[in-house]
């Protein structure tokens, strides 16, 4: 990672002023927050106090409380009669909560939602049956199929399953002594996506204040034992109670409304009979300027936990249900997240009557009260809000400050890396044009250690660059004392077994002197390159030379030619480029089995040349491809003997340089030979 962004990741340590104080106003809207809700339990707990006192407000009906606990239904109050089309599309709209009918087995068979609209009942049923049997009036039965039964306070009613159209209810009169249809009851049978509904309207005054539904599914239309059953019928036949709102709690809880408050009291099993007053916002003047977006963002930053979501109709059920809870007469208290993240307070508090001769206090129902957080979320917002600005506006000069920094000693540091990696050319030499820093800090005292270095390096380097001539010089006096002194001795008589050591003394003076001279050789050619004429010439023909000669020297081997057609013409030094490839022939020649095939390749470009030599025989050994165009390197394994010292490819690498191109060395993909390949630029 760079500098400049290390030190840009240091830089966010700054943020840690925000959190700080996100995690402070954490705590001020938690304690905020425990405050709203012990206020709203004491208004909760002063209703519940209230309905105690007056049991008769939450519980009129003596009646249900012998009645076991599911048989009742709630009906819930409509704002308009529903269109009875059996589609159900009103329902829907108007969001209620349906009520489940599961078979023995547990499995959910229907739901019923039922409403009152004046003096009319009106009942949803959905009913899931993928085998619907419908009814055959060929059986000549009442019920041949699926049958629905609606109990009221005094009658049965039957209802057989059709298809499509309106439903038919009978009832039987004892007095006649046969089924009478029940014109009263009016609805419509049409099909659902997994079995059948059913849109039923009634007079409340024929239900009397009684109602259980039942539904039979029977497998095939034979007026056989249902297979199934569900319904809200208890085991002593006698149907529910209906239960719905009741106008004198309604108007005792008006007196405890307060604006933003919602209060509502559910009976014993969970159904709303009253509620007051609503949770909405107050409304904003002017909705353009409501910063809605920054206040969704402050609400998930100070939020310490997932909150469960708000019910858009109806109450929370761990509000209104007693077995949600483990201690149905505790208190219950709970926040809950709206649509846009904010909040909103819920407590439940049970209404138990306190009459002293009851020993067993029963639970009447239970008080909800919600109100919304807006108002103490606003003051931490605002906060929040001060918060970040002053924080950001910190952390912004300090990221300021640090990237500048950054900047300027990323720029030195770079600075300092390109005048390193620039120090030293493409042939080894050092440029001498490093410079000097006089930084009194650890950069600037980095850049002198690294010019002293460079300068003593150069220093070096024009010692081995000179080592060469140097000995070749020394060395001819003392080797011509030598030859001089064998020539004299081998004059001279000498029997058989010295004549052969001094024999061996002037083979080794004769190889001495020729590593002597390939030193002297290799010194005035690198500088006779430095001092070549470039000229215009045709690639292709020197190509076409070039092979010809080396099939003439070397006999042992075939040599090739690819190149296209045409000139090829190129800006150089056309003595220099086939002496450098008559270094790389003869390396190839010098590794290549007799008889193979030596190919050499031209391929043109648009702005470059690439001429390839390959041929059989050994690999390249690993970590050599780089080394071997350096001084003084060799690879051959005749231990010296032949005399190559390492010249031949530093030479060829000298020459590709002058040109401005690139000479590297690699295996075949096989691993069958070894291909040099030189790049070179068209023009200079």
């Amino acid at each position: 990672m760079k500098l400049r962004r290390q030190l840009l990741f240091v830089s966010l340590v700054a943020l840690a002023l925000p959190w700080a104080g996100c995690q402070y106003l954490r705590q001020v809207d938690n304690a905020l927050a425990q405050g709203q809700m012990q206020a709203l339990e004491a208004t909760a707990s002063a209703v519940a106090a209230r309905l105690a006192s007056a049991p008769e407000l939450i519980a009129p009906d003596p009646e249900r409380l012998g009645r076991p606990t599911g048989a009742q239904l709630y009906l819930n109050p409509l704002p308009r009669a529903p269109q009875l089309n059996g589609y159900g599309d009103e329902w829907r709209s108007w969001k209620l909560q349906p009520r489940s009918l599961a078979d023995d087995s547990g499995e959910t068979l229907g739901r019923i939602t039922l409403g009152r609209r004046g003096e009319q009942l009106y009942l949803l049923l959905t009913v899931a049956d993928r085998t619907p049997a419908y009814q055959d009036p060929r059986t000549g039965l009442l019920a041949s199929g699926d049958t629905v039964e609606l109990y009221t306070g005094h009658r049965r009613y039957t209802l057989p399953v059709a298809s499509q159209g309106n439903a038919r209810a009978h009832w039987y009169d004892a007095r006649r002594g046969k089924y009478q249809r029940e014109l009263r009851l009016r609805g419509r049978w049409t099909t659902a996506p997994d079995g059948y509904q059913l849109e039923l309207a009634l007079p409340y005054s024929l239900t009397g204040g009684e109602l259980a539904v039942n539904i039979l599914d029977r497998q095939f239309s034979d007026g056989g034992d249902p297979v199934r059953s569900a319904g809200t019928l208890p085991l002593d036949g006698r149907p529910g109670r209906l239960v719905q709102p009741l106008p004198a709690l309604q108007a005792e809880l008006e007196h405890f409304a307060r604006p933003h408050l919602r209060l509502a009291v559910v009976d014993k099993e969970g159904f709303p009979i009253a509620s007051s007053g609503r949770i909405d916002a107050e409304p904003i003047e002017n909705p353009a300027d409501d910063p809605w977006l920054r206040n969704w963002i402050y609400r998930r930053l100070l939020e310490r936990r997932a909150l469960p979501p708000m019910p858009e109709r109806g109450l929370p059920e761990v509000m209104t249900a007693p077995a949600a809870i483990p201690e149905y007469r505790a208190t219950v208290e709970q926040w809950f997240r709206t649509p846009l993240a904010g909040r909103v307070g819920a407590v439940s508090v049970p209404v138990i009557t306190r009459a002293d001769d009851i020993i067993e206090r029963p639970l009447l129902g239970r008080v909800i009260a919600l109100q919304s957080g807006e108002a103490l979320q606003s003051l931490t917002e605002s906060a929040a809000h001060r918060l970040w600005l002053v924080s950001c506006a910190a952390a912004g000069i300090a990221l300021l400050l640090l990237l500048g920094y950054a900047s300027w000693l990323s720029w030195r540091i770079r600075r300092l890396h390109r005048a390193a990696r620039n120090a030293v050319d493409a042939s080894g030499k050092l440029r001498g044009n490093f410079p000097h820093s006089r930084s009194g800090d650890e950069l600037g005292a980095l850049n002198r250690a690294f010019a002293s270095l460079l300068a003593e390096l150069d220093q070096y380097h024009h010692y081995l660059r000179t080592l060469a001539g140097k000995l070749s010089h020394e060395l001819r006096t003392p080797l011509a004392v030598v030859r001089s002194s064998l020539d004299n001795l081998a004059a001279g008589d000498l029997d058989e077994h010295n004549r052969r050591y001094a024999e061996r003394a002037m083979e080794g003076s004769a190889r001495l002197s020729g590593i002597l001279n390939s030193l002297s050789a290799a010194s005035h050619l690198e500088a006779s390159i430095q001092n070549a004429e470039r000229e215009d010439f045709d690639l292709a023909d020197l190509l076409e030379v070039l092979v010809q000669s080396y099939s003439d020297a070397q006999p042992d081997h075939r040599f090739a030619l690819d190149k296209p057609r045409g000139e090829l013409p190129l800006h150089g030094a056309p003595e220099l480029l086939a002496q450098l490839l008559d270094k790389l022939v003869d390396n190839a020649c010098s590794f290549a089995p007799a008889g193979s095939e030596i190919r050499l390749a031209v391929v043109g470009g648009e702005n470059r040349y690439r001429i390839s030599v390959e041929n059989d025989g050994p690999r390249l050994p690993e970590g050599y491809a780089h080394k071997l165009f350096d001084s003084l390197v060799s690879v051959r394994d005749d231990g010296g003997r032949a005399g190559h010292l390492g010249l031949g490819l530093h030479i060829a690498r000298l020459i590709a340089d002058f040109h401005r191109g690139r000479l590297h060395a690699a295996n075949r993909d096989d691993g069958s030979g070894v291909i040099f390949t030189l790049e070179l630029p068209r023009k200079m």
